[in-house]
């Protein structure tokens, strides 16, 4: 059967019009790649951002947290000149944000001891009267704002005074304390630390339970 004047096979290569479909087909392939590698692009680039951003988020989080972060610092006062003398334990936050304290426990010749008239009457030998013969201001479950100083026990009872620097500096007094800042980072620190003066950050602090200083 004859083909109609003017018709043309598209599969004859040779064909004009089996010509024209496959320069479209090739220009759909290129068409195509171009379209994916810019879609690799976009999702590298992406990626790279979305990286940035976590950096960027994490580095203000870190400067935040920086911003507030406290330091409490244990510290001593004695003098004795042979006649008076005085010993006063204190804690200061010399940091730049507020240290929430959380609890304490304090051992003296390895016996836990719940308040300052049992740490007294330890050291001395006899009851030691509160207002008397020492003072106490309770640190725990309390906020020391940034610069301020909580004085913890003080005495100018020559005896007693003498007792507690001998426990003191003897090695015989363990302190330890947790504090936190407003964004729950937590540090132990105290008197007899293992590391030192150095405050050892922990994950939350820790429950002391029944060995927990009361005052």
């Amino acid at each position: 059967m004859s083909e109609p004047p003017g018709s043309q096979d598209s599969t004859d290569p040779s064909s004009p019009l089996s010509g024209g479909i496959a320069g479209i087909e090739r220009a759909f392939l290129r068409l195509t790649f171009w379209q994916t590698l810019l879609s690799l692009a976009g999702v590298f680039t992406g990626a790279v951002a979305l990286y940035a951003a976590l950096n960027e988020s994490q580095a203000v989080r870190e400067q935040t947290a920086a911003s507030v972060w406290p330091y409490a610092q244990l510290m001593i006062n004695d003098t004795d000149n042979g006649e008076q003398a005085r010993f006063a334990l204190s804690i200061e936050n010399v940091g730049v944000g507020p240290a929430r304290m959380r609890g304490a426990r304090l051992r003296v010749d390895g016996q836990v001891l719940h308040s300052w008239e049992a740490v007294s009457q330890h050291v001395l030998g006899e009851v030691a009267q509160v207002g008397v013969d020492f003072g106490r201001s309770s640190v725990g479950r309390r906020v020391i704002a940034p610069g301020e100083s909580i004085i913890a026990f003080q005495t100018t009872n020559r005896p007693l005074a003498l007792a507690m620097q001998q426990a003191v500096y003897e090695g015989r007094t363990s302190l330890e304390y947790c504090y936190c800042s407003i964004f729950e980072h937590c540090w132990t620190s105290g008197l007899g630390a293992s590391d030192g003066d150095e405050p050892s950050a922990v994950e939350q602090c820790p429950d002391y339970g029944v060995d927990a200083f009361r005052d």
